[in-house]
């Protein structure tokens, strides 16, 4: 189907964050665009672990969760910390526990529900803001380069926000980054796959080291400044996986990182500007150690929700509204990190 050249609202990002800002503008009888520069399903590095708020908003405004987005364990009981090989704190998921998700098609079905027109290969490459509207260059995949023009934009792209970017240079280039590695092995450990592990000692990252079960894969990872050097760190870590923990090694699957900043532990959050807002990782939203489907989901909703508002004859600009709804959101993730110091014993994506 063509790209038509004219929609209330073009959404930049089919993450959680993307679909859940297009899924309440639609049912506000918005007409709206979501754009994604990958193929979907697209891989996603994270845990894909869905908590108790995750939940509860996919249900609510999505419904129940396919099953071929889950993997084994479908459900993980919760997060467990260590300190060397001192378990010292569990963090259950509650009774019913979290389900166990790839990323991958968890979020293509997020963005099929959403009841927006989605586009994937779709590259936005720049933008201009005149009046009341906004044109889009974008590249796409079946049409070449195209023009689109929209009232409002809201940028999910994820941590690397070319929406951010431009709005925002200054914020680049003040932010600390940090970057996330992990590998895939199949193999096994004595590490119980129903928990999420999080180790905190510092030899194995500056943020911290992870390891997670899916499928017939072991995960771990590890974390450190950009620029610096994460090989140390995670050669440390699996050394000591197998020491203490019986990991054992076969077939290396996949390699994979990411880029964070520093935005969400320094409460260094920005919303947007004019008729563009931000929500998920590109407005700086992401919880502590790393969880961030949670605050995808509320912020792109509260985005969502403040442009539905602001069409509605309310008398106040989008930007404004999300300001106001997203208060609780920035209070919330910016004491998540100051937990994760004071679990830790030292600061942490600072």
């Amino acid at each position: 189907m063509a790209l038509r050249k004219e929609y209330d609202v073009v959404v930049v990002g089919a993450g959680p964050a993307g679909s859940a800002a297009a899924r309440v503008m639609v049912e506000a009888g918005l007409d709206v665009l979501v754009v994604e520069r990958k193929k979907l399903p697209r891989y996603k590095i994270c845990s894909g672990l869905i908590n108790e708020k995750s939940l509860k908003l996919t249900k609510k405004y999505f419904g129940d969760i396919p099953e071929e987005c889950y993997c084994r364990p479908r459900i993980i009981k919760g997060v467990r910390l260590w300190h060397d090989e001192e378990r010292f704190r569990d963090w259950p998921f509650g009774e019913n526990g979290a389900p166990n998700v790839w990323r991958a098609q968890y979020d293509e079905w997020l963005a099929r529900r959403s009841g927006a027109e989605v586009r994937d290969l779709c590259l936005l490459e720049d933008f201009t803001m005149s009046g009341r509207g906004i044109k889009l260059y974008c590249s796409d995949q079946s049409e070449g380069f195209v023009e689109i023009d929209c009232k409002h934009l809201v940028g999910a792209e994820g941590c690397l926000s070319s929406i951010r970017a431009k709005l925002n240079p200054g914020l680049e280039r003040s932010s600390h980054w940090f970057l996330a590695y992990q590998n895939y092995y199949e193999g096994s450990s004595e590490l119980d796959p129903e928990w999420y592990h999080g180790f905190l000692d510092p030899r194995f990252g500056e943020i911290y080291g992870w390891f997670n079960v899916k499928d017939d894969y072991v995960i771990f990872g590890t974390s450190c400044r950009k620029g610096g050097r994460f090989a140390p760190y995670l050669g440390d870590f699996s050394r000591f996986l197998k020491e203490h923990f019986g990991l054992k090694l076969g077939r290396l699957v996949r390699k994979s990182s990411c880029l964070g900043t520093n935005m969400c532990a320094t409460g260094n959050f920005y919303l947007g500007k004019d008729r563009i807002l931000l929500a998920g990782e590109a407005a700086g939203f992401l919880n502590m150690f790393g969880e961030g489907i949670s605050s995808a989901l509320a912020t792109g909703l509260l985005a969502g929700q403040a442009v539905a508002q602001a069409g509605s004859g309310s008398g106040r600009e989008a930007l404004e509204i999300y300001t106001d709804l997203s208060n609780r959101e920035r209070r919330e993730t910016l004491a998540s990190w100051k937990l994760a110091s004071r679990l830790a014993g030292r600061p942490v994506m600072v």
